[in-house]
């Protein structure tokens, strides 16, 4: 997997990484998921050809959670660095037009940079915006449940910043940051099917750039909730955040869209999204 491009520092020792003409105004940035860094999934090489043909660049951005790191950062240093990568966009390489593409849980920092930072894309793309709580207590119940409550008993000491003992995840991990992806309403906790309206109505008051949600119909990640299937998720959802402009559920997919066809579909309503925002 090879892209070329332009590779630019847009904060301190953090870089981003431009594929495409860089005299287009307009660009998509990909943000990807836990233990990702660049070249995370093997759709980018042919979605930046797609979106070149479209008049925008692909820029990947490295930020301090990148690969192993997403242990000790946090959501909101994320968004923090997202915010400046934005401004660097917009000032130093002449973007009119950025718009996020957030992948598994790099929708958690899609949706943060939306709700919370001042430098707002003019869309984002939620692709797999699955549930980790869900998701990883769904793999190993009785494994989590006790990692969250060592997890919890720490910050109740006022040992949130300090590492989990090392089984607890492949990477380096605090207390906080565990709970953040474990416990319900955690940091983390903003896609879960079985959250209550009442949980809906906080999280997504606010939000209010446009978003495009994407789930794979296959997705492996995926946990299903028991009343609702993902349409009627993604409508719930839309009911306490008009923002969520469009919806999609791309059929065969998986987590990483790895098929073909998959991710044809999708580039076809990644397509459809940016043609809105123009």
């Amino acid at each position: 997997m090879e892209l070329s491009g332009s590779l630019f520092t847009y904060s301190d020792r953090l870089t981003a990484f431009e594929s495409g003409p860089t005299e287009y105004t307009k660009t998509v940035v990909f943000v990807g998921g836990l233990g990702d860094a660049y070249n995370a999934v093997k759709y980018l090489v042919p979605l930046q050809k797609r979106l070149e043909r479209l008049g925008w660049t692909l820029t990947q951005v490295e930020l301090s959670s990148s690969g192993v790191g997403y242990g000790i950062s946090s959501l909101i240093q994320d968004s923090a660095e997202l915010d400046e990568l934005v401004q660097c966009l917009r000032v130093s390489r002449n973007k009119e037009k950025v718009v996020f593409l957030g992948h598994s849980t790099g929708c958690q920092d899609s949706y943060w940079h939306n709700k919370y930072m001042e430098s707002k894309a003019d869309g984002y793309i939620f692709q797999a915006p699955i549930s980790d709580r869900l998701s990883l207590m769904n793999e190993s119940p009785s494994r989590f449940k006790k990692l969250l409550e060592k997890a919890k008993q720490m910050i109740s000491e006022r040992k949130g910043e300090e590492l989990m003992p090392r089984q607890a995840d492949m990477a380096p991990i605090t207390a906080e940051r565990l709970v953040s992806l474990l416990d319900y309403r955690g940091d983390d906790d903003v896609f879960s099917p079985d959250l209550k309206d009442k949980d809906l109505e906080e999280l997504y008051a606010n939000v209010t750039s446009p978003i495009c949600w994407v789930y794979s119909e296959q997705d492996e990640y995926y946990v299903e909730h028991p009343d609702d299937d993902k349409q009627k998720v993604m409508e719930r959802f839309q009911k306490f955040c008009p923002a969520i402009k469009m919806t999609d559920i791309v059929p065969f997919g998986d987590h990483c869209l790895s098929r073909e066809d998959s991710q044809e579909h999708f580039f076809e309503t990644v397509e459809k999204f940016l043609g809105q925002l123009e």
